[in-house]
């Protein structure tokens, strides 16, 4: 308890400082990019395979798109037969994502819109926004999600307004209308949108060049892409 309250202390203390050296923020702000092999170390990737599920996952070096990434794998809703001979109780399968690294804050005040550089393969996908918890004491974090479309074939800037953030409690939308603390948010994670409801089985890739936060008030609206849903 008392590590997780000094990590939040110090990650609001820069906060701070940044704010005092640059009390506006910046217009656009690159919060990743995918070019690199350390830029690919900031993220840990996950599948239904660590619990006992034939999903798999993979964020690696686009051999097709120089410095840019692929977050690829192959989908399945099926357990594997050492899971299913176990009987452990898996609750579900069929997930796979990927999320970055904890660090300092991606703040994201004075900032309205994310910005993702990306070309998709016709899947439904998510993009999510990991914040700590505005309870006091409470080391859970909250996690708001909203839907990515990401245009299947073709690379293109596609613009998730943070007002179209959800806030989800284990993957189900929390009913109770909630504010999202921008000034907090710990994690930025990507992963495939809505299990086997939504997805069929097979392979899965979505392309990556960068993240942005950027502030549109004022200007251009967001690009409403809701028909692609």
């Amino acid at each position: 308890m008392i590590n997780v309250a000094w990590q939040r202390f110090a990650r609001s203390a820069k906060q701070v400082l940044k704010k005092v050296h640059n009390p506006l923020g910046e217009e656009e702000r690159t919060l990743f990019s995918f070019g690199s092999a350390a830029d690919l170390q900031r993220w840990n990737v996950f599948s239904d395979s660590q619990q006992g599920g034939n999903s798999t996952a993979a964020l690696i070096p686009s051999a097709e798109h120089t410095g840019t990434a692929s977050f690829e794998g192959d989908f399945s809703a099926e357990l594997c037969q050492e899971a299913k001979e176990a009987k452990r109780g898996i609750q579900r399968s069929g997930f796979a994502g990927m999320h970055s690294l904890e660090g300092d804050y991606l703040d994201l005040e004075e900032r309205d819109v994310l910005v993702l550089r990306v070309r998709g393969d016709g899947r439904k996908y998510l993009v999510s926004l990991r914040t700590d918890n505005w309870v006091a004491g409470v080391t859970s974090h909250d996690v708001w999600q909203a839907f990515l479309f990401a245009p299947p074939g073709r690379w293109e800037e596609v613009q998730v307004p943070l007002s179209r953030f959800l806030l989800t409690w284990k993957g189900r939308l929390v009913e109770e209308r909630s504010a999202m603390n921008p000034e907090r948010v710990v994690s930025l994670g990507i992963g495939l949108a809505g299990g086997p409801s939504l997805q069929a089985p097979g392979r899965f890739f979505l392309g990556l060049d960068w993240v942005k936060a950027v502030r549109m008030s004022g200007g251009l609206e967001p690009r409403d892409r809701s028909g692609w849903f």
